[in-house]
């Protein structure tokens, strides 16, 4: 090759990587904008699915839910392995320090990750803790994440077969405005049943899954009470608190620590840190009334 074909050749090789650079750099620019935006888009759906909540200031104005006393019925239905504790765990633990008997009917095997054996460890182990007996324990192993797709005349079979065995004074269920399809359904058809059942049969829904963060804060304040979303007053419930002993609040917090597959998760975790309050939240449907 002559000299002036090399240097034509280097002349064209040093284009072509300016030419590379130039669309290297175009595209990068071109990234960085659409990461802008999405992180725009983000943020302005963060801030308008943060729901604003009761002032801690007027917690105190809710009236304190009617704790069961001895002898009496309490069926819960949790549909996965934590639901329980995160939205009851308290409740569940003070009544049967009051005496009363309390039997847990979990709806779904948890085996959405493919982790079932070790949920249903930690949800015995959780139990426990609050003072569920082995033998209240019951379990439907129905498909996490499928009961909305299952035949409703089955699923709401299953549900009243086990209030009808039972024959509870009281029952606690997931309430209809979960934003979890699993709680919701079961809420539906639990409020179906109860408004069907002859017996009088108080009913109480707890709230766990509600827009994009709630609890708020969404962290560990056990100093803190728990309050309900402002769109969630006024409603189709009227919204009742259970207040915490210390030894309740640590007893919900001991059970909360035993799903470690769950608080692995950074998502759930913050969800389960910030149920441990100095109180829970029960709503009292219109269709049923407090003893």
């Amino acid at each position: 090759m002559v000299p002036d074909e090399i240097g034509f050749c280097n002349k064209m090789a040093i284009l072509d990587k300016i030419k590379n650079v130039i669309i290297n750099k175009r595209f990068l620019r071109f990234e960085l904008v659409v990461l802008v935006i999405l992180t725009v888009i983000a943020c302005l759906l963060y801030i308008s699915d943060v729901p604003p909540v009761m002032a801690q200031s007027a917690a105190a104005s809710l009236p304190d839910v009617v704790m069961p006393q001895s002898g009496q019925r309490i069926l819960v239905f949790s549909p996965h392995p934590d639901d329980e504790t995160i939205g009851v765990g308290g409740y569940i633990a003070q009544s049967i320090e009051n005496g009363a008997d309390v039997r847990i009917v979990l709806v779904t095997n948890g085996d959405f990750h493919g982790n079932e054996e070790a949920r249903y460890a930690e949800f015995k182990k959780a139990t426990q803790i609050l003072g569920v007996a082995g033998s209240q324990l019951v379990f439907l192993g129905l498909p996490d994440g499928k009961l909305d797709k299952m035949d409703p005349a089955v699923l709401y079979t299953a549900l009243q077969l086990q209030i009808a065995q039972y024959n509870p004074d009281m029952v606690v269920y997931p309430d209809i405005r979960d934003d979890n399809p699993d709680h919701s359904t079961i809420g539906k058809l639990i409020q179906e049943i109860l408004k069907a059942d002859p017996n009088e049969i108080t009913g109480y829904t707890y709230l766990v899954h509600y827009k994009l963060i709630w609890p708020r804060p969404r962290a560990l304040a056990p100093k803190l009470d728990l309050t309900p979303p402002y769109r969630l007053l006024n409603t189709n419930a009227a919204w009742e608190k259970v207040p915490l002993s210390q030894t309740d609040e640590n007893l919900k917090a001991a059970a909360i620590n035993t799903y470690k597959s769950q608080l692995d998760n950074p998502w759930l975790h913050g969800l389960l840190i910030s149920s441990i309050r100095r109180n829970e939240l029960l709503a009292v449907p219109k269709n049923t009334e407090t003893p």
